[in-house]
C-alpha cells in the first residue's frame, strides 16, 4: 500500500511538472516551401502538402504521439510552391505536449517517393516553427516494385489521423493516394497491397459525396 502511494505521488508530481513546463496555448508561423524534380530541378506542380501538429500524450502505457492540434491541407502551384498559414493561439490540452512532430509536413506526388519532414530539435516555445520553411524539398522518382511503392505510400498514411472525421482535413491526400492505387493496380499491383489505410469504397455516402468536392479543387 504504502509503495502505491508512493508511486502515486511522484508520477502526480511528474505529470504536474510536465504540465508547468508546457504553455497554455499554441500557436505556430507561416510555412512556405517549394518542391522539386530531384533529378531535373523542375517544380512539381499538384503535390499534396498535410502539415499535421502532432501532440505527444504523457502517461505510463497510455502516452505517445496521438491526437492533433491543428491539420492544414494544401496543393503546390505551377512553380511547385506551397503555403501552410499561421494558426492560433490554440488551447494547449492537458497532458499533452508538441514534441518534433511540430508539424509533420507529408508530401505526395504520383510517382514520387513521398516525404514525411519533421523538426530535428524539441522545443518548448509556444509558438511553434518548422525548420523546413522557406526550404526547397527534392522529390526523387521512385525505383520501386509496385508492391515496395504501395507499402511504402501506405505507410505514410498510417501517420495521419484515423479517428472519427479528421480525414475530412485533408481530403486530397486521400484521394490523390486512391487514384495512384488504381493507376497501381492498372500496371499489375497485387490486389491485397494498398497504398492508403483510407478505404474509399468502405466510406458511407456522405463522406463519399465530400470528397467528390475535392475531386477537381486545386486548393
Amino acid at each position: 500500500m504504502k509503495w502505491s502511494l508512493a508511486c502515486a505521488l511522484f508520477l502526480g508530481t511528474i505529470f504536474s511538472l510536465a504540465a508547468c513546463a508546457t504553455p497554455a496555448f499554441y500557436s505556430a508561423k507561416e510555412i512556405h516551401g517549394q518542391i522539386v524534380d530531384a533529378e531535373t530541378g523542375q517544380p512539381i506542380e499538384g503535390a499534396v502538402v498535410v502539415g499535421q501538429w502532432v501532440l505527444f500524450h504523457i502517461g505510463i502505457g497510455h502516452g505517445g504521439h496521438k491526437s492533433r492540434i491543428h491539420i492544414h491541407e494544401t496543393v503546390t502551384d505551377k512553380d511547385g510552391k506551397y503555403v501552410i498559414p499561421a494558426w492560433g493561439p490554440k488551447p494547449h490540452p492537458p497532458m499533452t505536449e508538441l514534441h518534433d512532430r511540430d508539424p509533420d509536413i507529408l508530401i505526395f506526388k504520383s510517382g514520387y517517393e513521398p516525404q514525411v519532414l519533421t523538426n530535428s530539435v524539441v522545443r518548448e516555445d509556444a509558438v511553434r516553427v518548422s525548420e523546413w520553411d522557406g526550404k526547397t524539398v527534392k522529390l526523387m522518382r521512385t525505383k520501386r516494385s509496385l508492391e515496395d511503392y504501395a507499402q511504402r505510400l501506405e505507410s505514410m498514411s498510417i501517420s495521419l489521423p484515423r479517428e472519427g472525421k479528421e480525414w475530412r482535413t485533408f481530403p486530397r491526400m486521400i484521394l490523390a493516394l486512391d487514384a495512384e492505387n488504381r493507376r497501381l493496380l492498372s500496371l499489375g499491383l497485387n490486389k491485397k497491397y494498398r497504398t492508403s489505410i483510407f478505404e474509399i469504397e468502405h466510406f458511407d455516402q456522405s463522406d463519399k459525396d465530400y470528397l467528390k468536392r475535392f475531386e477537381n479543387a486545386r486548393r
